[in-house]
């Protein structure tokens, strides 16, 4: 026989679950408290670290329904509610959200709830996208060092140097400092170090 269990989240206090449980009861769910889960998480955290929920999605069977009060009992961002929601339909969980009202979130085919959350998250990377892009450009032109930082500390460069001027090979040099030949390299061609004869610090 299916079941309906119940997903809350919220800080550890004195009035915390008891009104989640009051709004669920006038939602008109008759709530069995061996099939509410709890966690006590900021709402920063995604649902991998949610470990109440996990425990509830991994105890549910197809044909069973999860009921959360909001939307952000599935997690911490457009992407991570999308992430839980699309989980529960492949395991054919039905998901309901008391401020959507009865529909199941996680229904087949795709409830227009869905398509809104994957229009947002399609959104939000744009948007990063673009922030991103435009960082980049401005800091390009204003001679701002762009990229990933330099893996050695100030003082390990200078030692780099010294290993490079004394002939010591790039690989030798990059195995010491556990870092790789392309950052020595940059740092012998920043610093002009010149490549000796033999080829040593060319290696």
């Amino acid at each position: 026989m299916p079941q309906t269990y119940f997903y809350l989240n919220g800080p550890s206090d004195p009035y915390f679950p008891e009104q989640e449980l009051i709004r669920l009861d006038q939602a008109g769910y008759t709530v069995a408290l061996s099939r509410v889960a709890i966690d006590h998480v900021q709402q920063c955290v995604g649902t991998e670290e949610r470990t109440a929920l996990n425990g509830l999605l991994r105890r549910a069977a197809p044909g069973d329904e999860l009921v959360v009060l909001d939307l952000s009992s599935l997690g911490s961002g457009a992407r991570d509610v999308l992430a839980t929601l699309q989980k529960c339909r492949k395991e054919k969980i039905a998901v309901r959200c008391i401020e959507f009202g009865q529909m199941d979130l996680a229904s087949h085919p795709e409830s227009q709830a869905i398509k809104m959350l994957e229009a947002v998250v399609r959104l939000e990377a744009q948007t990063r996208s673009e922030r991103s892009s435009t960082s980049l450009k401005r800091a390009q032109e204003s001679g701002r060092p762009t990229g990933r930082p330099g893996s050695l500390s100030p003082q390990d460069r200078e030692e780099v140097i010294e290993l490079l001027a004394k002939d010591v090979s790039i690989s030798e040099i990059a195995r010491r400092f556990g870092t790789s030949r392309q950052t020595i390299m940059r740092i012998r061609a920043s610093t002009a170090v010149p490549a000796t004869e033999d080829g040593k610090s060319g290696d």
